[in-house]
C-alpha cells in the first residue's frame, strides 16, 4: 500500500529533524527529503512545528491501544509494567531515528509548542498511574501516591532510552533488550505489597 503524502512527509521530517535537529530544520531540507516541493508541505501542514506535533500525536495514539487492553485485562501488575516496557523498546530499537527526534524535542520547543508536548507527556503519566491504582485497589500494589510513582517509572524510562543513544551500536542494542526484564523486576520490587502477585 502506498504511503499517503502526509505520511511520506512526516516520515522525511523525522530523517531531517534526526540529522539536523528540529530548531535547524528547513521546511526546504524536509521537501527535498521527501521529494515534494515545499509549497506540498504547505497544503498538508502549517509548519514544521504542526508536522512535529502529528508526529507526536501518531506515536501516542499508536500506544494507547495497549494501556487499553491492559486496563480491562486481569493480568498481574508486573506482567501489565514488562508488556508495556517490551513495547516501548521495541519501538525504541525499530524507529531509532524517530525515538532520537522525540527525545531531544520532547522538552526544547517554544510556548505553545511545549504545552502540547507537555500534554502528551501528562497523557502518558496518566495512563500509568490508573495502572498502578488498579493494583492499589485489587490489592497487588502497596500504598503510595500514584502520580509520584508514575512521573518516577515515565522518568526512569526515557532516562533508559537516552542513554542508549550515548552508547556504541552493539551497547545500545544490549541495554534496549535488557531493559523490559530489568526494568519490570526493578518497579515490581518497589512496588508489590508484601508477597504479592
Amino acid at each position: 500500500m502506498q504511503r499517503s503524502k502526509a505520511e511520506m512527509i512526516k516520515a522525511a521530517a523525522v530523517r531531517v529533524f534526526a540529522g539536523e535537529g528540529f530548531h535547524r530544520a528547513r521546511m526546504d531540507a524536509i521537501a527535498h527529503e521527501a521529494g515534494v516541493a515545499v509549497g506540498t508541505i504547505y497544503n498538508y501542514f502549517k509548519s514544521k512545528e504542526e508536522i512535529l506535533l502529528s508526529i507526536f500525536q501518531a506515536e501516542f495514539d499508536e500506544q494507547m491501544p495497549l494501556f487499553d487492553e491492559l486496563q480491562a485485562s486481569s493480568l498481574p501488575i508486573r506482567d501489565q509494567i514488562k508488556q508495556i516496557l517490551d513495547e516501548h523498546f521495541c519501538l525504541l530499537r525499530k524507529r531509532k531515528r524517530l525515538a532520537r527526534v522525540l527525545l531531544q524535542e520532547r522538552f526544547n520547543p517554544g510556548t505553545e509548542f511545549a504545552d502540547k508536548l507537555i500534554g502528551f507527556h501528562q497523557q502518558a503519566v496518566r495512563r500509568i498511574e490508573e495502572l498502578i491504582q488498579k493494583g492499589i485497589d485489587q490489592g497487588w500494589v502497596r500504598r503510595c501516591n500514584p502520580s509520584v510513582i508514575a512521573s518516577a517509572l515515565f522518568a526512569v524510562v526515557q532516562s533508559i532510552s537516552i542513554c542508549e543513544m550515548g552508547y556504541s551500536a552493539e551497547e545500545g542494542e544490549r541495554l534496549i533488550e535488557d531493559a523490559p526484564s530489568e526494568l519490570a523486576d526493578f518497579i515490581w520490587s518497589g512496588l508489590k505489597k508484601g508477597e504479592g502477585r
